[in-house]
């Protein structure tokens, strides 16, 4: 948060707020020898989702597309408030309206399809990147990272098939232990996969990621799909076969939402009754 200013022949101060605890990425691939716990990834992802959400839905001159959406500008304060930083590459969007750049900038691993193949710029840029720092809060794991096995350099390949299955087991951050909440985990997973679709087009809005991160929302199953395919697939399937109560079309990017807290208790109910086929299967066996 800018402070103040001071201006004095020719030279140009400016005065921002310290953040004491730097940026996501030193607490989830620096040295620090503490692991940055559950309660603070949830709390973080929470928090630059309203951030974002500001910039895309709340800015009084507009949509404002920060376009370098990564661990690095993510700032932590003291209680672990994180705070969107970094506004270098940020561009103002008018409403309804898309950009196109002739140079791509930004950071590989975190530039959406359509942006590094066409420079199409959009707020749906920025969704997808927050996307890949969703995957990368559940997992622990860089968003491109060379030292990883064949077919795990890019996060975010590896990832979709995973995400679309909610394989918390293969996922989660091995540093976590069984130290997280399941529900939000789910939550979380979900928002991610939605968030990392190929069609800019099919991903939410920032102000709906919040709600799912919250717990509040789903998606419509005859629209849910993985990322950059058709509906109809399981996960689209799951999400509509374990949810009754009645959706409505909110009449943008084709999805519904209803406040409910038993949103995330489905998706645990469907993973522990698998649990139980396989614990059984096993025994049989």
């Amino acid at each position: 948060m800018l402070i103040g200013f001071c201006i004095e022949d020719s030279r140009r101060l400016l005065v921002y707020e310290y953040i004491c605890n730097g940026s996501l990425d030193s607490h989830l691939y620096g040295r620090q020898k503490e692991t940055l716990e559950w309660p603070a990834r949830q709390k973080i992802a929470v928090g630059a989702a309203r951030g974002l959400r500001y910039l895309h839905e709340e800015c009084r001159v507009g949509c404002i597309v920060h376009r370098d959406m990564r661990p690095n500008n993510i700032l932590i304060t003291h209680d672990n408030e994180p705070l969107v930083g970094d506004f270098g590459l940020a561009r103002w969007q008018p409403d309804g309206e898309m950009g196109v750049d002739t140079r791509v900038i930004g950071t590989f691993g975190y530039l959406a399809p359509e942006y590094a193949q066409s420079g199409q710029i959009t707020e749906k840029a920025d969704v997808y990147s927050f996307g890949v720092v969703l995957v990368e809060l559940v997992t622990g794991r860089k968003a491109i990272d060379i030292t990883r096995p064949k077919g795990q350099h890019c996060l975010t390949e590896w990832a979709r098939p995973l995400l679309e299955e909610y394989a918390i087991d293969e996922l989660i951050d091995p540093r976590l232990g069984n130290r997280f909440v399941e529900s939000e985990v789910i939550c979380m997973l979900h928002a991610a996969s939605l968030c990392i679709r190929r069609d800019p087009h099919l991903r939410p809005r920032m102000s709906q990621v919040l709600r799912i991160l919250e717990g509040d929302m789903i998606m419509d199953g005859n629209y849910a799909s993985t990322p950059g395919s058709e509906a109809g697939n399981r996960s689209g399937r799951f999400w509509a076969d374990h949810y009754s109560g009645q959706l409505t079309n909110d009449g943008s990017d084709r999805f519904s939402e209803r406040l409910s807290v038993e949103t995330p208790r489905l998706a645990l109910r469907e993973r522990e009754r698998s649990q139980r086929f396989e614990l059984n299967h096993n025994k049989q066996y």
